[in-house]
């Protein structure tokens, strides 16, 4: 069923989506949905490891739209979850959209949530909340980014606005969290983006680094821009990027993630076939 108001013609949408595990490997089990957001079947290419494509057919998102997206990964699952393209914010007249992500991973379950990025475009309003629940031996590998106007044509993000949250919890406790408002003040200040308009944020939680090893990732750079790593607590790392360009925080965290993986999840970088289409 399609929730709209007639009037606004705002897309409100649901997806609840549960991972189970049987016979060798994850299962995709739809919980529940509405609106303009679903997802294909799951692929293999893994055995174990269930690979999921979310889709937002409209193709954007305007200011009055309400996504919201639950996934739980029961015990000993195996998920990557990406998207098709990059999720689009187009100009509001003045609602707000709103976006909200509920991850729920259970114990020895392991959860890969690696979507294309974000482009916010001018006079957008976004509000987005991000929260990550994991039980004891969970594992998770998740990555925002967001891209501010269109540098390629060299669109600047002179109006708008993006409040952004994100939560960490570890068997209830709070490990992580962190809120960004970014508005063309923002992008121009020294202490904000300093005039870059891509960022993104990369966590990786299960993970207890050497700190040679933490070294060694701290020595990657990117094309351009200015990147960070750290681990502000035993099992949680922290991946920062601030450029200009979004091919460049893509081969950068996806360069992060082949080092990662084979040390967090025990297996080797597998791409998702629609990241090379």
């Amino acid at each position: 069923m399609v929730k709209t108001d007639l009037k606004s013609q705002n897309w409100e949408a649901l997806l609840k989506l549960e991972l189970r595990y049987g016979q060798d490997r994850t299962h995709l089990v739809p919980i529940k949905r509405y609106g303009p957001l679903t997802v294909q079947r799951p692929f293999y290419p893994e055995q174990a490891c269930c690979h999921v494509y979310m889709l937002h057919p409209p193709g954007g998102i305007v200011g009055g739209d309400r996504l919201d997206l639950q996934v739980a990964c029961k015990e000993t699952t195996y998920a990557l979850i990406t998207t098709p393209g990059a999720a689009k914010y187009y100009l509001s007249a003045a609602d707000t959209a709103h976006v909200t992500q509920q991850f729920y991973v259970a114990s020895d379950a392991e959860l890969e949530f690696l979507p294309q990025e974000n482009i916010y475009f001018p006079g957008a309003q976004v509000r987005s909340n991000t929260s990550i629940n994991i039980e004891s031996g969970g594992r998770v590998m998740l990555w925002e980014k967001h891209c501010f106007g269109r540098p390629s044509i060299k669109e600047r993000f002179c109006t708008g606005n993006l409040y952004s949250k994100i939560q960490l919890r570890s068997e209830g406790k709070l490990l992580f969290s962190e809120t960004q408002r970014v508005n063309a003040e923002e992008l121009q200040r020294t202490s904000g983006m300093r005039k870059y308009p891509v960022m993104g944020s990369f966590i990786i939680y299960g993970i207890d680094l050497e700190k040679s090893v933490l070294r060694d990732l701290q020595k990657i750079k990117p094309g351009n821009g200015l990147a960070g790593i750290s681990q502000p607590q035993p099992l949680l790392l922290i991946c920062r990027y601030l450029g200009d360009s979004t091919s460049d925080v893509d081969a950068y965290f996806i360069g992060l993630w082949e080092r990662l993986r084979p040390l967090l999840l025990e297996r080797e970088a597998c791409y998702p076939r629609i990241w090379k289409t």
